[in-house]
């Protein structure tokens, strides 16, 4: 393949048939939001949410109709009494409540084979292109690499990566493959640097072919110690090898006419299709409590525990989800950061001043995923009780966006970034789950859930001994989508703990 065809490859086009179904899906989410928005109560505040919000929520609240509308008259009466409204406001009220699509993506479904459309940019496979970047390492494939996700020093360009070994006495830069000539031929004169183990440049090559060498470095030899190239390959006299680092050179790419060591990225196009699987919970109540609440209170006993069951499912919803990214995150290779609360190693700092410092290895966490795949941070904090309590003592802590104490809920913001507390049998008490969402893209998330009916129930079933029974269920599925926008911190030493 020419160099020509490969630059007029466009790749980076998306399928138009992937392009058109986002499109069209978006497009009738909105006519939902326009539907709901009109009806009274449920449709209050519809407009006023975050965009993509509601319109997960108008597809639920679609979905939660079409499920009540293949129900007989006397299924209505069995499930859900006299008021199967309640159902849909249960949807209103429950899932616009859920911390779930702030830590996450929360994807309504349409029907029970929808999948979520992500994009990852990959390296092809060229094997001429790709032993250029790793001449040290024995991992010499592209293929499979995601780009953002690749730790490689070296990408396609002008520059020659050496192999360093030790003869004797002597260390041996060597450069021989096709892509510069089989014996150095191709290399440039003038270009070379050597590094040591810390990274600090030893010795470099002076436009003239003379070596400068750097008394600062752990640099061991004299300038006038290295000579070559000879067949592609420089010695250093009387040096130690394990001192080196790195060895770059510049090489000639106009000697490759026929484009064969162009590196290429391709946009890959990821589909996981959903597979819908329910979360259940059951619900029981004495027929003499129904008899009590009725006769004195006027209250429904089923609207009630239906109510209070469909809180339990989003508790258990949120819960759900932060125990499948906590177990993502002790995936991904990354160390548990620890953070000392208590006052003192060797200064004179208060405990209160120590907090403060939480701070920088909070932004520590997004440096390891940084340095790691080159992109994420933390945009999200979730964590046990006491380590978001103590999260309250730093100043740049505020109660922004804070929620009501039921099951997982947002407490505040520390810097701008959203903190949110679950139970210690949900995360461990002293840990806080660092998460990264993408804000400018949905499937630029650590993990996606997928929502088909928020709320199925199997009606009240009377038994012998004057109990009813009833189920719900919420119908969907998960995927991991990257298990490496997650950090974790140990906060140790808390007092009253």
């Amino acid at each position: 393949m020419g160099i020509r065809t490969k630059m007029t490859e466009d790749k980076y086009r998306l399928n138009e048939t992937d392009t058109y179904v986002l499109n069209e899906r978006a497009a009738r989410a909105d006519r939902l939001v326009e539907k709901w928005a009109r009806v009274p109560e449920i449709g209050s505040g519809l407009k006023n949410m975050d965009e993509k919000k509601a319109q997960n929520l108008a597809i639920l609240l679609e979905n939660q109709v079409k499920h009540l509308s293949r129900l007989s008259e006397t299924q209505y009466s069995n499930a859900f009494a006299s008021t199967p409204e309640n159902m849909i406001r249960l949807v209103r009220l429950a899932y616009p409540n859920s911390i779930r699509d702030k830590l996450f993506t929360e994807f309504a479904m349409e029907t029970a084979k929808d999948s979520i459309k992500y994009i990852k940019p990959v390296y092809t496979s060229n094997a001429a292109i790709n032993n250029h970047r790793n001449r040290i390492d024995s991992n010499t494939s592209f293929a499979g690499d995601v780009t953002y996700e690749d730790s490689e020093d070296m990408f396609p360009t002008e520059m020659a990566k050496g192999v360093i070994a030790d003869s004797a006495a002597n260390v041996t830069l060597t450069f021989t493959n096709a892509e510069w000539g089989a014996s150095g031929v191709n290399l440039i004169d003038g270009y070379g640097v050597i590094y040591d183990t810390n990274g600090d440049v030893m010795a470099f090559q002076s436009r003239t072919g003379a070596w400068v060498v750097n008394t600062n470095s752990l640099c061991d030899f004299a300038a006038a110690d290295v000579t070559g190239p000879v067949s592609g390959v420089y010695t250093v006299a009387n040096s130690d090898h394990a001192l080196y680092g790195k060895v770059y050179a510049r090489y000639n790419s106009e000697v490759d006419t026929a484009g064969t060591y162009l590196g290429e990225v391709e946009l890959v196009m990821t589909d996981y299709q959903f597979k819908v699987r329910p979360t259940t919970l059951g619900v029981s109540w004495t027929t003499l409590s129904e008899l009590i609440l009725d006769s004195t209170v006027g209250v429904s006993t089923e609207d009630t525990l239906m109510d209070a069951a469909g809180q339990e499912i989003k508790k258990a919803l949120d819960f759900r989800a932060v125990n499948i990214a906590y177990q993502a995150a002790q995936t991904n290779g990354y160390a548990v950061l620890e953070f000392d609360a208590e006052a003192g190693a060797g200064t004179d700092d208060s405990y209160i001043a120590t907090a403060q410092t939480i701070t920088q290895i909070i932004e520590r966490v997004g440096d390891v995923m940084y340095n790691d795949i080159k992109r994420g941070g933390v945009s999200r904090i979730v964590g046990g009780p006491a380590a978001v309590t103590y999260l309250r003592l730093v100043n740049g802590f505020t109660t922004k966006g804070a929620q009501p104490r039921i099951g997982g809920y947002q407490v505040g913001e520390l810097l701008g970034v959203p903190v949110f507390k679950v139970p210690s049998d949900v995360l461990p008490d002293n840990r806080l789950l660092c998460v990264w969402k993408n804000e400018n893209n949905e499937a630029d998330v650590s993990v996606a859930f997928g929502t088909l009916v928020p709320f199925f129930s199997t009606g009240s079933l009377q038994r012998k001994n004057f109990y009813k029974e009833a189920g719900l269920a919420s119908f969907g599925d998960w995927q991991v989508l990257n298990n490496k926008y997650f950090g974790m911190i140990d906060i140790v030493n808390i007092r009253g703990v």
